[in-house]
């Protein structure tokens, strides 16, 4: 196990003992119908209590609702769901923990059953969880930022959720303290960063931009990835298109289909296709993988498979920023 990996075993172990992360009894009533009270601890998955670090970071997670138990919005005392929500977040979001105080809300997520619907039906659900991001959002700003430049995050839904956040209340991002947004798992064109007036962010210690990347194999279909997407190479943060190596890989951290958890050094080479895919060859744990979306689908893993590619990222976009002022 080398270093970097310890430090984030560690990392979590903390956010858990702090009683910033894991399953908690609900504080009040909340229900699907209602919208969620975010002064209530129980709307976040993580919420530092004592902040102690010069930048936030703000996490929107991905899709964790796979039933229509609820309807085709989770509630937010679905305790099941709560969970596995909880143990999403602190899979992704600890690539932050060491740089970044984290706030990560639970929202009304619309069901992964959605994904089929026609749009018409598929905005009626996500208009649910945008409000939530919304009402998430401006309470963090007012009330647990107290001013700190921050990092938007996300993954999946969370990422879909935080696109549309910025296309309809981009006044309230303020870019002269906004670091980074690293919106995973979602598609991002050209014509989505000229709306929300964002560029992408092509070094790696560029400021203020958009760092985006959907993982495939050979011939994977993801249906999260559509066309004209962009992409940054998490093994060489640029747009470029050459292969970078599995020697750039860091480190993977990942969970495998029964549960536990393997850490593999220079675990993949990557590049980009002409699709604005990050292409990876066929992991040899395929077999050990959870491809519920798809063969060579490997969009559950777009953090796991450069988690600490990430985390030395996140450190050197917080130095730049706290040193360029």
């Amino acid at each position: 196990m080398n270093s970097k990996t310890s430090v984030m075993i560690i990392g979590l172990i903390l956010i858990i003992v702090a009683g910033i992360g894991g399953c908690r009894m609900a504080e009040k009533p909340i229900t699907t119908n209602n919208a969620p009270d975010y002064s209530s601890s129980d709307c976040w998955s993580i919420k530092t209590t004592y902040p102690d670090k010069p930048i936030d970071v703000f996490f929107m997670h991905p899709t964790t609702y796979g039933t229509t138990s609820d309807g085709f919005n989770a509630s937010l005392t679905n305790e099941t769901v709560n969970c596995v929500t909880d143990a999403d977040v602190l899979a992704q979001a600890s690539v932050f923990d060491q740089d970044c105080n984290i706030y990560a809300p639970r929202y009304r997520q619309m069901s992964i059953e959605v994904l089929s619907m026609d749009e018409g039906e598929k905005d009626r659900y996500l208009s649910v969880a945008i409000d939530d991001m919304l009402a998430a959002f401006t309470y963090y700003l007012e009330n647990l930022n107290d001013g700190r430049p921050y990092i938007l995050a996300s993954h999946s839904q969370g990422s879909n959720v935080i696109l549309e956040l910025l296309r309809k209340h981009r006044n309230l991002v303020d870019t002269d303290k906004l670091v980074a947004v690293y919106i995973i798992g979602w598609t991002i064109t050209d014509e989505d960063l000229k709306e929300i007036d964002l560029p992408l962010a092509v070094m790696p210690t560029q400021t203020g931009g958009i760092i985006t990347w959907n993982t495939i194999g050979q011939g994977g279909e993801s249906p999260v990835l559509f066309p004209s997407a962009r992409c940054i190479n998490p093994l060489s943060w640029t747009a470029t298109t050459d292969n970078q190596p599995a020697e750039l890989n860091l480190g993977a951290i990942i969970e495998l289909e029964d549960g536990t958890i393997d850490t593999i050094d220079h675990f993949t080479s990557a590049c980009i296709n002409e699709q604005g895919a990050l292409v990876i060859p066929t992991p040899a744990i395929v077999d050990n993988l959870n491809m519920s979306m798809g063969e060579e689908v490997y969009h559950r893993y777009d953090y796991a498979f450069f988690y600490n590619n990430l985390v030395e990222n996140v450190a050197a976009r917080c130095n730049t920023w706290l040193h360029k002022k």
